[in-house]
């Protein structure tokens, strides 16, 4: 029985549902199927939104251990951490030129393309934070060294 092969066939054909003399979809079977695609969708892209914003917060609290890495530096080299620049009590770590020479290849700016800011309350303590998503919502600030953060 080599290569003899015995085809099987079925007796009764596949036949689509006729309503009436059309075949095919209805309407509201199209509708349902294109509302569930939509649904399916719109949940999609929120959870594209909030993995976008989780990567770019993780992003801008790296990037800010690495400008503690680099402000810690600056002690070691002048013995305090800078201080402010004129009567503001904060101001964005570009402002520092000796420190942009002690960062070389970190970005001064945070992942939404503003300056990361520093508060110096003394000789030894001092913070450094980024705006986060909203500048108006302190909410979103990212900063480690906020209680509770």
């Amino acid at each position: 029985m080599i290569g003899t092969f015995q085809r099987l066939e079925l007796s009764i054909g596949w036949k689509l549902p006729t309503y009436g003399n059309c075949r095919g979809f209805t309407l509201i079977e199209l509708l349902v199927v294109m509302a569930i695609i939509g649904i399916l969708a719109g949940l999609g892209v929120g959870g594209y939104r909030l993995a976008r914003r989780a990567a770019l917060e993780g992003r801008a609290q790296a990037e800010i251990e690495l400008l503690r890495t680099a402000l810690e530096e600056y002690r070691v080299e002048y013995g305090s951490y800078p201080r402010q620049v004129g009567s503001t009590p904060f101001f964005n770590l570009a402002e520092i030129s000796t420190l942009t020479n002690l960062v070389e290849g970190i970005e001064l700016l945070d992942p939404w393309e503003r300056p990361y800011w520093y508060e110096s309350t003394n000789r030894f303590l001092y913070s450094i934070w980024s705006e986060g998503v909203d500048t108006n919502t302190p909410a979103d600030d990212i900063n480690p060294s906020q209680a509770g953060y």
